[in-house]
């Protein structure tokens, strides 16, 4: 009787659990999934995916899971590096932007119905796969979008659909052209600024614009959070900002610069008078760039020593640091060379202080402002500890290809990311006369 009930015991775990047909004959599956009048669910995973092996081993073998799989599909599952694997990664690759990715195929024309992309939770797995054999697909949505449909039922089904497909790209394009076409004070209806809000981006729009003048209606008349609108609309401004230093600092193309000059103007006008957090210093940062433009270091120099005691500007990693750059490679060295040695011992502190709180380890993210050290040496007339500086610049940037060349793996990038470092480091030895 004992094992009589051990035997039932774990037959009942073994029903229970999601029962694969894992990297059989694709033929075989399909056959099953015809005859058996059923979809066909396949798990898409690699051995190297973290993700994958937490729903092998935390989510298929859980009870409700393993029911509601085993009731309504034929399942299996492929290591997309192997074996039929292999042929089906070509095959559906369209339709894998990432491990693992399951997908609800029709076994008659192999055609994809459903997919679910990423590590998704027991509950969420059989809500996004019950929507799928109620005929709430991704590929149904699709279909009536593509024809023309645009009700508000089908944009929230097809968004939610595209969140389950992992498809970010899709989605903000679809809420995009939607609210886009919408009247602009159709944002006062909360529905639609909550769709929108993640995706208002663009400080240039006149959504932006609209959002940003009835900042105070959208709080009080619809209850919305004033904090994340400003948040987004800090964002965005701020990317808008260091768009335009950034190109100014890298461009001297006369085209180029009157672009900037007319984006500048724009974004001056939706600062003034904001009451957003963080515009202040923005627009004090377009206020340092314009002198930066114009040249005039002495300028330069000036706010930025008043610019400490005002603290208008954060020192943070980029802004500061690059008008520093801009000045040591830049200033007068017959009339200005105080200045130079000024901001040179800065930026020279500055590393020493990344230096010890790296404690040798290269990284990403360590700073490696060697390169500027060895212009601004160089400039002062200090020729050895120039190319010094100029020989830990190269010994640091290799070190992080090698980061870099494991988080981009196509060879496209890998090329490019080579081609950038040659053109860095030929740029810095013409600069300081180095062979």
């Amino acid at each position: 009787i004992f094992i009589l009930c051990v035997s039932l015991f774990i037959t009942g775990l073994t029903y229970s659990q999601t029962v694969f047909m894992e990297n059989e004959s694709w033929n075989a599956v399909k056959s099953k999934a015809v005859k058996e009048n059923r979809m066909i669910f396949m798990d898409c995973y690699t051995s190297w995916c973290g993700p994958c092996k937490g729903l092998a081993q935390n989510v298929f073998p859980q009870p409700k899971v393993g029911e509601f799989l085993n009731s309504n599909f034929v399942c299996c599952k492929y290591d997309m590096e192997k074996g039929e694997g292999i042929m089906l990664y070509k095959k559906y690759k369209d339709n894998i932007p990432g491990f693992p990715t399951m997908l609800v195929i029709n076994p008659v024309d192999e055609s994809i119905v459903h997919k679910v992309v990423g590590y998704t939770e027991p509950d969420a797995l059989i809500t996004a796969l019950q929507d799928g054999l109620d005929g709430k697909t991704l590929a149904v949505f699709q279909k009536r979008y593509e024809a023309g449909e645009r009700s508000l039922e089908l944009i929230k089904d097809y968004c939610k659909a595209l969140d389950v497909a992992y498809d970010q790209g899709t989605k903000e394009k679809v809420v995009r052209d939607y609210i886009e076409s919408m009247p602009l004070d159709s944002l006062m209806n909360k529905e639609l600024l909550e769709l929108y809000l993640p995706y208002l981006n663009d400080a240039y729009s006149t959504q932006y614009g609209y959002v940003l003048k009835n900042l105070d209606k959208l709080q009080y008349r619809l209850k919305i959070n004033r904090y994340d609108i400003e948040t987004r609309l800090q964002r965005a401004m701020s990317d808008a900002v260091r768009e335009i230093v950034n190109v100014t600092l890298a461009h001297t193309n006369a085209d180029t610069l009157a672009s900037m000059k007319m984006k500048e103007e724009k974004l001056k006008k939706l600062l003034q008078g904001a009451s957003v957090k963080g515009f202040g210093e923005l627009n004090a940062k377009l206020a340092i760039n314009d002198i930066r433009m114009n040249g005039d270091i002495v300028a330069l120099d000036a706010i930025l020593e008043a610019d400490k005691i005002l603290q208008a500007t954060r020192d943070e990693y980029s802004f500061r640091p690059d008008m520093y750059k801009y000045i040591i490679e830049y200033a007068d060295v017959k009339t200005q060379k105080e200045i130079i040695r000024k901001y040179l011992a800065i930026m020279q502190e500055k590393q020493n202080i990344a230096d010890e709180k790296s404690n040798g380890k290269v990284t990403l993210f360590t700073e490696n402002a060697y390169d500027i050290l060895a212009i601004g040496y160089y400039r002062l007339g200090n020729k050895k500890k120039s190319e010094e500086c100029a020989k830990k610049f190269d010994e640091r940037y290799k070190l992080r290809l090698v980061d870099m060349k494991k988080m981009f793996k196509d060879e496209k990038a890998q090329v490019q990311i080579d081609d950038e470092y040659h053109q860095r480091i030929n740029d810095l030895r013409a600069k300081i006369g180095m062979k």
